[in-house]
């Protein structure tokens, strides 16, 4: 197509519509109004030859032509964002909206040390935080978000990342639960009923699989998605939390829960939280610096 031919706002609207699945919503993210929106979508709609968004219960779904075009779309936009940014950074006077995706468990330990730096340090910087949601590579391609922050395996040599902190990870049961009190053998924590943090709902975790190998199993009595509600939960039932060791320390104490090691050991990849962004942002002065931070508060953990 000849872009000569095409006003290049209506990749702002495509881009804004794609993100929002609502025309009001987008049309708030980028300063037009509804009609305004909904005159360049039919704009693109003819020099694209495509519907692009179907109106539904909802919201706006996209076509699947609308899903192929939306990560160049979001890539070519990034880029060119990046390009007429300014050449330096100042963090005490800028005034910008970093998006990520974490766990709360992550955001429990590291996201509010940082928000205490930003007040002193780069009191305009905001954050938008929101859960992977099985998607976190693709949020990154098309620049949904900044940054994920997660325990994972491998990553595709189209990321970077950093490693932030090692996680360790600890059992959590009430006080007077027959398992307090004492180390707890890996023979009874199998016995045992358990309750399981799954953000994706699977009732299966990395222990499950280190029971196996070693012929166990053990029964998942509850799962919840987060790591917030599980110690409470805990602390009024006979379930074991398996937890991190970061967020069962902000826990044990208030709700009176007693903590031991877990005997189940955590496999490489499971402990390591860690840092991933864009390579195509690797060089922007604005996500250098909020990277530097970051990594320096992890280092104060």
């Amino acid at each position: 197509m000849n872009l000569a031919g095409i006003d290049l706002n209506l990749m702002l609207v495509f881009d804004a519509v794609m993100a929002e699945r609502h025309v009001t919503k987008a049309g708030a993210k980028i300063g037009m109004s509804q009609p305004a929106v909904s005159n360049a979508l039919n704009r693109l709609r003819y020099h694209l030859k495509d519907e692009l968004f179907i109106r539904g219960s909802e919201g706006m779904r996209p076509t699947p032509r609308a899903e192929e075009l939306a990560g160049p779309i979001r890539a070519a936009l990034g880029e060119l964002e990046t390009a007429l940014d300014p050449a330096t950074f100042d963090p005490k006077t800028a005034t910008r909206v970093f998006h990520l995706a974490c766990s709360d468990f992550v955001v429990a330990v590291l996201i509010a040390p940082l928000m205490k730096r930003l007040a002193k340090e780069a009191p305009g910087i905001d954050l938008r935080i929101q859960p992977t949601a099985g998607r976190m590579h693709e949020m990154l391609d098309v620049q949904e978000i900044d940054f994920a922050i997660t325990a994972m395996g491998k990553i595709p040599d189209r990321f970077e990342s950093l490693r932030l902190f090692d996680q360790t990870y600890v059992c959590l049961v009430r006080k007077g639960h027959a398992l307090a009190g004492r180390p707890i053998s890996l023979r009874a924590y199998a016995d045992a009923a358990h309750l399981l943090v799954t953000p994706k709902g699977a009732a299966q975790g990395f222990v499950d699989e280190m029971l196996a190998e070693k012929g166990l199993t053990r029964r998942i009595a509850l799962t919840v998605n987060q790591f917030a509600v599980a110690p409470s939960v805990a602390a009024q039932t006979d379930l074991v939390l398996t937890a991190p060791r970061q967020i069962a320390e902000i826990y044990a104490g208030p709700l009176h829960l007693d903590m031991q090691s877990c005997p189940v050991k955590v496999p490489p990849g499971y402990g390591n939280i860690t840092m991933i962004w864009h390579r195509q942002l690797a060089q922007h002065p604005a996500h250098h610096w909020f990277r530097q931070t970051i990594e320096q508060v992890a280092n104060s953990l």
